[in-house]
């Protein structure tokens, strides 16, 4: 009787554990299905978040390509503005190293056009008759349609080279003609005792495209640069042929083609 008591007693033992175990299983059965929930909760959020980063990435590549477009445009209307600026210096001139003389005024060009004429402008015209560029050599009031310093005239110092002087000629034929034959123009006579040793005349170019000339000058990679018509050309040493540079606003490795 006794051993059917023990048997009972362990038998009981044996169901209050496995109630036990049964308890901690549906405890962990809980805790698992609120981890599931939260692990929904997170992919959920993930999913959105994965979603709106889509969404900004799509709008930030949009604005990125808005952007392209606004410097395409504002290139463009920068290009065009320099080169409606640069038809209206189509005949337009600069003089260098040509000294101010006492009594130059800046109300009266007249006598500074003289001076510019007699010893440039028609020198040069000179022999472009000789060479057939023109039929013959026009007179001052045909030539030069308006001649003044770029600054004050005022006498610079010792020392400094004089300002330059912008002459605007009455037709690209005249401008041509002088720019094509100014190796002829003489060295300088009078002058000389100023410290002038040549004058230099070159287009007057905008100043933009001033800029992107002397930073070709200076740059190693270029061996020699001019401009015709307001077109910036340029040889590179070593290699035959020259090049003209398509848009001013183009970086500097863009125009001498380096990858």
């Amino acid at each position: 009787m006794v051993a059917r008591d023990d048997y009972i007693v362990q038998q009981l033992k044996k169901l209050d554990a496995l109630d036990t175990l049964n308890t901690k299983i549906d405890n962990i059965a809980t805790s698992l299905n609120q981890l599931t929930t939260q692990v929904n909760s997170i992919q959920s959020s993930v999913d959105s978040n994965t979603a709106d980063i889509a969404k900004n990435s799509t709008a930030i590549a949009e604005l990125r390509a808005e952007l392209q477009q606004n410097k395409l445009d504002v290139k463009s209307l920068k290009t065009s503005h320099n080169q409606r600026e640069q038809r209206l210096r189509a005949t337009t001139i600069r003089l260098f190293n040509f000294p101010v003389i006492l009594g130059e005024s800046v109300d009266n060009y007249r006598p500074l056009a003289t001076r510019v004429y007699d010893k440039v402008l028609k020198p040069a015209l000179v022999a472009a008759r000789a060479a057939g560029d023109v039929g013959s050599v026009s007179q001052q009031q045909n030539c030069v349609e308006a001649c003044f310093r770029a600054f004050s005239p005022k006498e610079p110092p010792p020392g400094a080279a004089p300002p330059p002087i912008i002459i605007r000629l009455v037709s690209n034929a005249i401008k041509f003609a002088v720019m094509k034959n100014r190796k002829h123009i003489p060295a300088p006579v009078e002058d000389s005792q100023l410290g002038v040793k040549r004058y230099v005349l070159v287009e007057d170019l905008t100043p933009e495209a001033l800029s992107l000339f002397r930073s070709l000058q200076r740059d190693e990679r270029t061996e020699k640069v001019w401009t015709l018509n307001g077109v910036i050309h340029y040889t590179k040493p070593g290699i035959s042929g020259f090049s003209k540079v398509k848009n001013i606003f183009d970086p500097l490795d863009t125009i001498l083609g380096v990858p």
